[in-house]
């Protein structure tokens, strides 16, 4: 297609973009974002503006260099905390996303031990027993909503691992409580202005009460967790001996110091719930949705996974979050005047680090459209060309866990169970909050279960 010529670039000129309305754009934005940011791309190139209600004008970045300039080589001069202050009412202000500089360096170094390589790779065992537990429940003959079934085993593994929680009254109630404040409705993050009580009615007030019962049991775990591992209540206590969850090992870090408080704590774990579960659960689901309508590819994946070829396994997994990202853009605004692509930005202008659309880019990916797992193996893309977690001081800190999580549920089910898809034809994206999720949930049908045998002991989630 096409592209529109570049205007002359005066002073405080912005990158061509869309001339409709901003509330149409919006709309746009909100309901169709691959296929907006897609045609804008076509149409204006990988540099364009898009004027969003509640963020103004946004600029979009879609070119190699411009994403290695923002997220690495000048990133002191991109503020992700500011970008991120939409959603400081639901991850808390000690959040590494509301984070910069210094301050960001220091909580960063503070999570990096309990979600390094060595640590995730202990909770391969929970992981498993979690997966086998759900697909369980799988009958051959019938549907399942791949989507559902991973929200529940991706959920179930934080709270279990990362939390550590173990009280069955708290996980049963955290089952129910955290998807609908992760589901939080997007015209609250974008309209600061609804974020009022209106006499206890109204979705403000709705998701105040979900996040003060949720802050509740969080606050009790870690009250439970620091007498255990006070000296002065037990002499005989260890505060070296905690367990492996994330909790326990950000809560053994202050055992020599002052080591986190309450609030801060709270604001981490719910940032790795924020921005981990239904992000993992998306992506697998678009796994399975992909792998399964392109020829061939399924066979070649269980094959891997049954001689432990991890290589070829992640190279699916890659290609998968290439051809179906969950989410499109990272949100920056610059510090400083930025000059790029002929155009000087002034401090304050707010950028989209478009991922997404530099992943769909037929400029660096032949054929977009079609899911190939050659295109990761056996030689992989240019590390410029694929970002599968961001880049530079702000790159995902759950990656590893992310990626050992993604692993263990394909391997158990490829180990267990045959799927096929429900329909023919390919599942379109649907937004669901600021995930781009299957539009039919990635619908399967169920064609052999090895693992059910006699009686069905319940599912995580299901009471």
């Amino acid at each position: 297609m096409s592209r529109v010529p570049r205007r002359r670039r005066g002073p405080g000129a912005l990158p061509p973009g869309p001339r409709l309305p901003a509330w149409v754009q919006t709309l746009m934005w909100l309901l169709a974002p691959v296929k907006f940011g897609v045609s804008c791309m076509n149409r204006y190139g990988p540099l364009f503006t898009a004027r969003i209600l509640g963020f103004g004008d946004v600029v979009y970045v879609g070119t190699p260099e411009g994403i290695r300039r923002i997220l690495k080589d000048e990133a002191a001069n991109f503020d992700a905390a500011a970008a991120n202050e939409c959603i400081d009412f639901i991850v808390g202000g000690h959040s590494l996303l509301m984070s910069h500089g210094d301050e960001h360096a220091r909580r960063r170094k503070v999570l990096m031990r309990p979600l390094h390589g060595g640590n995730v790779d202990d909770y391969v065992d929970v992981m498993v027993s979690i997966v086998e537990q759900e697909i369980r429940q799988w009958r051959a003959g019938s549907r399942v909503r791949l989507i559902d079934c991973f929200q529940r085993v991706t959920l179930e593994v934080m709270i279990r691992a990362v939390f550590g929680i173990t009280d069955s009254a708290r996980l049963a109630r955290l089952r129910v409580l955290v998807p609908k404040l992760l589901d939080v409705n997007p015209l609250l993050i974008l309209l600061p202005a609804l974020r009022r009580e209106f006499g206890g009615r109204g979705p403000w007030a709705a998701f105040q009460r979900m996040l003060r019962e949720v802050d509740g049991i969080i606050f009790a775990e870690i009250r439970e967790r620091r007498a255990a591992a006070d000296p002065a209540a037990d002499p005989a206590a260890d505060p070296a001996a905690s367990g492996s969850d994330v909790m326990s090992l950000l809560l053994a870090e202050g055992a020599d110091g002052p080591g986190l408080t309450d609030q801060e704590l709270r604001d981490h774990l719910v940032t790795l719930l924020a921005v981990g579960q239904e992000t993992t659960a998306t992506q697998l689901a678009w796994f399975f949705e992909r792998v399964l309508r392109a020829p061939g590819a399924l066979g070649q994946v269980a094959d891997a996974v049954a001689r432990e070829d991890r290589k070829y396994l992640d190279a699916a997994i890659h290609e998968a979050i290439r051809a179906r990202p969950t989410t499109l853009d990272l949100g920056r605004r610059s510090v400083e005047r930025w000059e790029a692509d002929g155009y000087s930005f002034p401090p304050g202008t707010m950028f989209a680090v478009s991922l997404g659309l530099l992943h769909l880019s037929g400029d660096l990916h032949a054929e977009p459209e079609v899911y190939s797992v050659e295109r990761f193996f056996p030689t992989e893309p240019p590390s410029a060309h694929f970002l599968p977690f961001g880049g530079g001081r702000h790159r995902c800190l759950g990656a590893s866990l992310a990626m050992v999580e993604m692993r263990t549920v394909i391997s158990t089910i490829l180990r267990h169970v045959r799927l096929e898809p429900a329909r023919s034809e390919p599942e379109g994206v649907a937004p669901k909050g600021p995930m781009l999720v299957p539009r039919r949930g990635a619908e399967v049908v169920v064609t052999r279960n090895e693992l059910v045998r006699g009686a069905v002991p319940a599912a995580p989630g299901r009471g």
